[in-house]
């Protein structure tokens, strides 16, 4: 089954590089989108902003502007990523809507852990989000606590879907030093990681010297902007990778770890299960019920999960998690079980 001829979707928000959870989702219902033959434009508000084809970097706010009302004038229908956690993230949202207008209502996704405690700091955020979510026709929150903070600033009709899929987890060439790590490291601990203190880097990396003093052979695979800085004891830091290279990463670990202090729903953490990974994350945001969970911000706490969860024997079975493409591409009016092709 094909999308009806007329199907075109703008896809505003990050787009890779750098890699991370808006931009990872973004780029997946792009490819999504134009496999199952829907006309499919992302407008790159994100950092690289490096043209590709489909992909157009937003630039300045007055190109910005222009590059939306345009397309959305001429039938796309507008779909907006963002955080949700910040006045900037509102001022796009409200852009946004203002276009979707044009072409029969805006759709929004809300994606950061950050965000309930950024609207229900101040009652005037909340105020600020129910005006600014009431001019979209389908409001989205990638976890539970997106939403139970959404309604409690008074929005309506707030659907929840994961912002991950099966069908681009293909691990690709394993990055260079990998294989050498791999037979060395007893057990292989890897983690995703940025320069911000949500990540939880610094309580990872005391709770991996601890570690250490336990199991002397482990070894901490990081991946992610600015992990290449890292030079502690038994941490091999691999710096920013393509997607298929981190998933080839995360394949060949015993466990990935997730240490951040705020969440909203993991793709990581989601890739790792569909691998068939163990997984030890901190107790924030949504997390599925195969991840052993710690206290978050709680360095002795993680530690011994990731002791513990290395000595667990047998195969770890590829979890199911909830996949959410389907249900996206619904919206759309894109109602085919699979693509014809993946591009």
């Amino acid at each position: 089954m094909t999308p009806p001829r007329d199907t075109r979707v703008l896809l505003v928000g990050d787009y890779p590089p750098p890699n991370g959870g808006i931009a990872t989702h973004v780029e997946e219902l792009f490819r999504a989108l134009r496999a199952r033959g829907a006309t499919c434009l992302v407008l790159d508000i994100g950092k690289g902003q490096l043209p590709a084809q489909g992909v157009i970097p937003a630039g300045s706010v007055p190109r910005f502007s222009a590059l939306l009302f345009s397309r959305a004038a001429v039938g796309y229908r507008v779909h907006v990523h963002t955080n949700g956690a910040n006045a900037k993230s509102w001022m796009l949202a409200q852009a946004c809507a203002a276009a979707g207008r044009l072409s029969g209502g805006a759709l929004i996704t809300l994606h950061s852990g950050l965000g309930p405690d950024w609207l229900l700091e101040n009652p005037a955020r909340g105020a600020m989000a129910r005006s600014v979510l009431a001019q979209f026709a389908r409001v989205i929150a990638v976890s539970a606590p997106i939403r139970q903070a959404l309604a409690r600033c008074g929005v309506r009709d707030i659907e929840v879907v994961p912002a991950f899929s099966h069908e681009f987890i293909q691990p690709g060439t394993p990055p260079d030093g990998l294989a050498g790590l791999r037979a060395k490291a007893a057990p292989l601990y890897c983690a995703m990681t940025a320069p911000r203190r949500e990540y939880g880097q610094e309580v990872l990396l005391r709770a991996f010297a601890e570690v250490r003093v336990k199991l002397p052979d482990a070894a901490l695979a990081l991946y992610g902007p600015g992990s290449d800085s890292v030079r502690d004891a038994g941490v091999h830091a691999f710096g920013e990778l393509h997607r298929p290279q981190a998933l080839a990463l995360m394949a060949a670990c015993d466990v990935f770890v997730r240490p951040t202090l705020a969440d909203g729903d993991s793709v990581s953490v989601r890739e790792a299960l569909a691998l068939g990974r163990r997984v030890v994350a901190t107790s924030v945001g949504h997390r599925p019920a195969e991840v052993r969970l710690v206290p978050p911000g709680d360095a002795a706490a993680l530690a011994e999960a990731l002791v513990a969860s290395s000595a667990e024997t047998g195969a770890q079975q590829p979890a199911v998690t909830s996949d959410g493409l389907q249900r996206i591409l619904s919206l759309y009016g894109v109602t085919a079980c699979a693509a014809s092709a993946a591009s």
